[in-house]
């Protein structure tokens, strides 16, 4: 397995690997250094990508300071050291098959070079060109505006991978993401619009959830202010995205006042000092422990990205979606016209969530019950396609086909 380094693409995996393994098949799982713990706690052998090539905070800053192209400008660059790093090691232990992260294109690259067959792992939904159309102008102004600035990198770093690896290894465009052999999608059908790629070798296996190898992490005092009296509000936007400082602080003040508590988990790029001393309802960390704050959560205001929309599905969350890039806005939207949900949209045009509409949303969301009634509905579904047992029977089927 050669993964994409950020959590919201290795917690998805980590079912599957584990699933792996219980069936007996071995698995060596390249990932940068931070995901070492929970790739092992899964039974697999964890390796690490050589450092200074690819880490979760190299994906956390161009996403954090550019368009998404940015994102694709760090994976172009790192393959052009994973791919022979790859070979090598792979000559040296030959695998049966390759799995790859759908965006970690050197994976694809490396097991068509040596002849094996591919595996991807899309932790999100196709997004076919149909579906720009719910985008505002002033949402597609804003993209183009930032992907104009890394269209001439993104194509510079290209070309130097075509002259060092050649060009026989690319993948099919559209190389992002790129599909294998055999695709596996941890998500419900429901999410997935129509898209003419879709064929047999695509695999709706559901979420893939597994709370026992996530490590719970959790403290004194925040054990303390989940278990309160009043409802929960979870605050998240995200491992990449994270949030800015003027949006915490507007949860500050919006939140201060409802009969609930607050948690907010700002991100590793925003100090908790710096936003000043909380409300008394509120408590701020750089990261909580998910999946065991959702269990106890009334309300989840989350940037809509499919692990954390999933998470908080599973445990019949209803979501706030505040959106930060289009793929979010689509899921986001998916579980409003279910009911679960409300989406607002403001960051997609660069201006900032009305702190009146914030409140709004996340008040009606803790006392309407229909929108907790359709979370708890949709909770039945995200599962829906069989989870990690199906995804290890459909690698089985393409290892029995390639022999």
């Amino acid at each position: 397995m050669t993964g994409m380094p950020a959590a919201g693409h290795v917690n998805p995996s980590l079912p599957l690997v584990h699933e792996l393994v219980r069936q007996g098949i071995q698995v060596t799982y390249y990932s940068a250094e931070q995901f070492r713990g929970a790739i092992e706690r899964t039974g697999a052998q964890f390796r690490p990508y050589p450092p200074g090539t690819i880490t979760a905070h190299d994906i956390a800053e161009a996403t954090r300071t550019g368009s998404p192209v940015r994102v694709v400008v760090q994976g172009l660059a790192s393959t052009e050291t994973l791919v022979p790093f790859l070979q090598e090691e792979l000559r040296a232990d030959p695998p049966d098959a390759v799995a790859h992260d759908s965006n970690a294109i050197w994976g694809y690259m490396v097991a068509k070079s040596l002849g094996l067959p591919t595996i991807s792992f899309m932790t999100t939904m196709l997004v076919g060109t149909d579906a720009f159309r719910s985008q505002t102008a002033g949402e597609w102004l804003q993209f183009i505006r930032a992907a104009v600035r890394d269209i001439p990198a993104a194509i510079a770093a290209k070309r130097r991978l075509a002259r060092r690896i050649g060009t026989d290894l690319f993948p099919p465009r559209p190389a992002f993401p790129t599909l294998g052999d055999v695709t596996l999608f941890p998500i419900p059908r429901w999410l997935q619009r129509p898209d003419p790629r879709i064929d047999e070798r695509c695999h709706y296996i559901g979420a893939t959830i597994d709370p026992e190898i996530r490590d719970s992490g959790l403290d004194t005092e925040l054990a303390a202010h989940i278990d309160g009296p009043e409802p929960l509000v979870l605050v998240s936007l995200g491992t990449l995205h994270s949030g800015t400082g003027a949006f915490f602080r507007t949860c500050f003040d919006v939140l201060a006042d409802l009969p609930a508590r607050v948690l907010i988990a700002v991100g590793s790029h925003t100090d908790p000092a710096r936003l000043g001393p909380p409300p008394a309802n509120t408590l701020v960390r750089s990261s909580v422990p998910q999946l065991e704050v959702l269990r106890r959560t009334a309300v989840f205001v989350t940037h809509g990205g499919m692990n954390s929309a999933l998470e908080g599905l599973a445990n019949g969350v209803p979501l706030v979606v505040v959106p930060q890039q289009f793929e979010q806005l689509l899921i986001g939207q998916a579980v409003a016209e279910r009911g679960a949900g409300v989406v607002l949209r403001h960051n997609l045009s660069n201006r900032p969530v009305p702190p009146a509409e914030l409140r709004a949303a996340v008040q009606r969301t803790l006392t309407d019950p229909s929108r907790r009634a359709a979370a708890k509905a949709l909770a039945d579904t995200v599962g829906e396609g069989g989870g990690a047992p199906a995804g290890v029977r459909a690698i089985m089927e393409l290892l029995a086909a390639t022999g």
